[in-house]
Formats: C-alpha cells, sequence, structure tokens
C-alpha cells in the first residue's frame, strides 16, 4: 500500500460542501442557502470571492462549476433528472443556459472553453443518441462540435467506449478513463493520440476522477478511494492511503485531482499533495 503525505492547506469545511480545484489551482467551495447556492473562489494570490446561483438544488446535485480562461463561469448541474448549463459573465449576468443529453457521467472544461460531457452506458445506449457517442463537445454558447473519437478508437481497434468514468486533461491532450475493463484514452480535438489498456482486472469498477502524473495515472472511486496506475499499465494497480504531515491516514470525506495536485477534505480541513514534475514519494 502507497502513503501519500499531504499538507494541510486549509482548516474545517462543513461536510457536504461542494468541492472542485481547476487546473489554475483555483478552488471552489459550494454551500446550499436558503436561496440558493454560494460558492466562494479561493485564488492562488489568497483572494476570496462569492458567486451567488439561484437554484434550488443540492451540493450533491453540481457536477462543475468553473471558472474560464475569459474569466466567465461555467456551472452544470441536474435538475429533476435533467443536466444543464449555464454560462455567466464575469460580473454574474447569464450569458447562456443549454441542456446536456441523459446519461452524462462525468464534465471536464478545458483551457480552449470547450465544454467536454462523458456519457454513462444509460447515455450511450439511449434511443435519443442513434450513434451510440460516448463523449460529446460543446461551445459556451450551447453548440455541438463535430468530434470523431468514438469512430477513430474503432479503427484503432481499441475497445470500444461502453461506460465514461471520467476526464482530465493535461499538456494540451484529454484523457478519458472509461469501461471497457479499464481503458485510458488520450486525444486532442480531432486525433486520437494513444490508448492505455489497464492490465490488472482486480481493481476494475466504477470510478470518478482522473488525473496523470510522471508516476502514472491517479483515479479516484467513491469521491474519497485513491489508487495509482502505474505508467507501466502491465503492472498492479496501487491503492493509496492519504495521510497527514504525521504520517496518520486522513478520514477522507471527498478527493479532487487536478494537473497538478492532489487535494483532501477530511473531517479536519483540506490537505493537499502535488503531483506534477517529479515523484509522488511515499
Amino acid at each position: 500500500m502507497k502513503k501519500l503525505i499531504m499538507n494541510k492547506i486549509k482548516k474545517e469545511v462543513n461536510e457536504g460542501c461542494f468541492f472542485h480545484v481547476d487546473n489554475h489551482e483555483r478552488m471552489y467551495i459550494g454551500k446550499k442557502d436558503k436561496t440558493g447556492i454560494v460558492i466562494s473562489i479561493f485564488d492562488l494570490s489568497g483572494d476570496i470571492r462569492r458567486f451567488e446561483i439561484n437554484e434550488q438544488i443540492l451540493c450533491e446535485d453540481i457536477i462543475l462549476f468553473q471558472q474560464s480562461s475569459d474569466d466567465r463561469y461555467v456551472f452544470v448541474y441536474s435538475k429533476l433528472h435533467e443536466y444543464k448549463v449555464k454560462v455567466f459573465s464575469a460580473d454574474g449576468k447569464e450569458q447562456s443556459v443549454f441542456s446536456l443529453p441523459s446519461g452524462v457521467s462525468c464534465c471536464l472544461l478545458d483551457e480552449k472553453q470547450n465544454l467536454w460531457a462523458g456519457l454513462s452506458d444509460e447515455g450511450i445506449y439511449d434511443d435519443e443518441n442513434p450513434s451510440e457517442q460516448s463523449l460529446l463537445c460543446f461551445t459556451l454558447d450551447g453548440q455541438l462540435k463535430e468530434t470523431h473519437i468514438d469512430q477513430q478508437l474503432s479503427e484503432i481497434y481499441a475497445p470500444v467506449v461502453d461506460d465514461c468514468y471520467a476526464l482530465a486533461e493535461k499538456d494540451g491532450l484529454i484523457y478519458m478513463l472509461y469501461y471497457s475493463y479499464t481503458v485510458i484514452a488520450a486525444f486532442d480535438e480531432t486525433d486520437v493520440r494513444r490508448v492505455w489498456i489497464v492490465s490488472d482486472k482486480e481493481y476494475s469498477g466504477v470510478y470518478d476522477q482522473l488525473a496523470i502524473s510522471d508516476d502514472g495515472f491517479w483515479i479516484c472511486k467513491d469521491e474519497h478511494s485513491l489508487s495509482l496506475i502505474p505508467a507501466d499499465v502491465s503492472l498492479p494497480i496501487q491503492e493509496v492511503k492519504c495521510c497527514g504531515p504525521d504520517g496518520r491516514e486522513l478520514s477522507v470525506q471527498q478527493l479532487k485531482l487536478t494537473s497538478n495536485a492532489i487535494y483532501a477534505i477530511s473531517d479536519s480541513g483540506i490537505y493537499k499533495r502535488d503531483i506534477r514534475g517529479g515523484k509522488a514519494n511515499e
């Protein structure tokens, strides 16, 4: 078992909050109040901003809230079994609203301001998706962009996507973790660049996050269970325990993986471990 020593960066946080960190290390913490959701945005500079959303939903129904590269705010959520996107200007005015298809399992806002939506088996094999696309790409005004990821995977005889688990971005490429078995594909808007088929079948299951480092592929299950797929995917997957500076295992409530770091919310605060550049040592 691998132990990951993490540093505490913030004191206690309310249990059940929405928690997200983007690749620019902005941290988003959402809490429900009487009128909707209040998102606190913590910047690396130390600035704290608050953004209010007038939607009566639970924090667990927020799929994504993130600031775009041109300072707009992208809010993806589910309500009454529908998946919706709202895009707000920097001053909080609603700019666009559009719906996503049923069966959305994960979303990613990339550096080019595309919103990628991965579909579960429910969405892939839905009657409203006759081409059985597993991954959709939208502009922030709701226009669907043409992609051929599934077709290209088929052309190179990669396993078909039966369920899209998680999406990540690293160095200009999008990475998709999917089933059948455990497969990771790397691609840009036009081409599939590489596919990894994980040989360790004992760890097959439903995952909800993915991050890439020199060590390999970090994967998260049920928001709090962390594992590492070695860069040599023929090796066994390692179970990882998040620990505080004293080496004691943290009681993790939520994990968030970015291209730079791993974040953990525990009952004693928020912890962080950098994974960019060198190795994440035991």
